[in-house]
């Protein structure tokens, strides 16, 4: 499996490929030349957004001395609504981006891990944190009400899930499956797909039938439920994040049109005994 090399450069030929779907509907990639400056970036919010602890949330450049550390990077967030957001990174790019289409999970996110760090302290990490950490850089959200497609998923069952159930993906009726991205990290290690990248998955039990509404409006529903998910306790462990091959799912990666995709073990491996 090939290492993953970031982009250094700015660029707009990854929006192509189908896991970029949506945020070509929603964002125009390409009016920017250039990378975005942090006032570019808050225009991507669909409202006037907040913290949990009442701030208005803005982007503001970090310094080159700057070195948050994880616990600082939550405390200010959380403290000033600030985020700092580092120039020329894609990362910081997509996070800004899953700010804009995920406002109340990542406030959520931000304040679960401010409270834990008071309760806890600075020097250990809790499971918890753990747990919202991994979804926030490598989350994906499955909505669907289908059990079974999800066992299979859980099950690792990969051919009967992506080929035999294909035309489920992504499908508004009721017994789809549809699917969002949210971690920023997989998003930037999507502009450079390669066998290997898996996100987690994290299932909200909807009806994809809401895929046949506004692209906005799934996602201010998607972000809604996901937060009044979270925030009942259904991320407080790793354990309850499942592998997701993200060039596996349908219609994001033009290679896995062909079944024989599917069969490479070492990408899409079988469930461990």
């Amino acid at each position: 499996m090939k290492k993953f090399q970031p982009l250094t450069h700015w660029t707009t030929d990854f929006a192509a490929q189908g896991v970029f779907d949506d945020i070509n509907r929603l964002v125009a990639f390409d009016e920017w030349s250039n990378w975005p400056t942090c006032e570019e970036l808050a225009t991507l919010f669909p409202y006037d957004i907040t913290n949990l602890n009442n701030k208005a949330i803005e982007f503001v450049p970090q310094k080159v001395s700057e070195n948050f550390s994880a616990v600082a990077y939550e405390e200010v967030i959380y403290t000033t609504g600030k985020i700092p957001t580092r120039e020329q990174s894609w990362h910081d790019v997509f996070g800004a981006l899953t700010w804009s289409l995920f406002p109340q999970t990542k406030a959520l996110i931000n304040k679960l891990h401010f409270d834990d760090i008071q309760k806890n302290g600075k020097e250990q990490r809790s499971k918890l944190r753990n747990a919202l950490t991994l979804f926030d850089e490598c989350g994906v959200v499955l909505v669907t009400t289908n059990k079974e497609v999800l066992t299979k998923l859980e099950s690792h069952q990969w051919t009967e899930t992506f080929v035999d159930n294909r035309e489920l993906w992504h499908c508004a009726k009721a017994d789809g499956v549809g699917v969002f991205q949210f971690g920023h990290a997989n998003y930037e290690m999507l502009t450079k797909p390669y066998i290997g990248l898996t996100g987690k998955w994290l299932a909200l039990e909807m009806s994809a039938e809401l895929l046949s509404l506004p692209l906005n409006v799934q996602y201010r529903m998607v972000d809604e439920r996901l937060a009044k998910y979270i925030k009942s306790g259904a991320l407080d462990d790793n354990q309850k994040l499942f592998p997701l091959p993200l060039l596996g799912v349908p219609n994001w990666y033009s290679e896995n049109e062909h079944p024989d995709f599917y069969l490479n073990e070492d990408y899409f491996q079988p469930k461990r005994k």
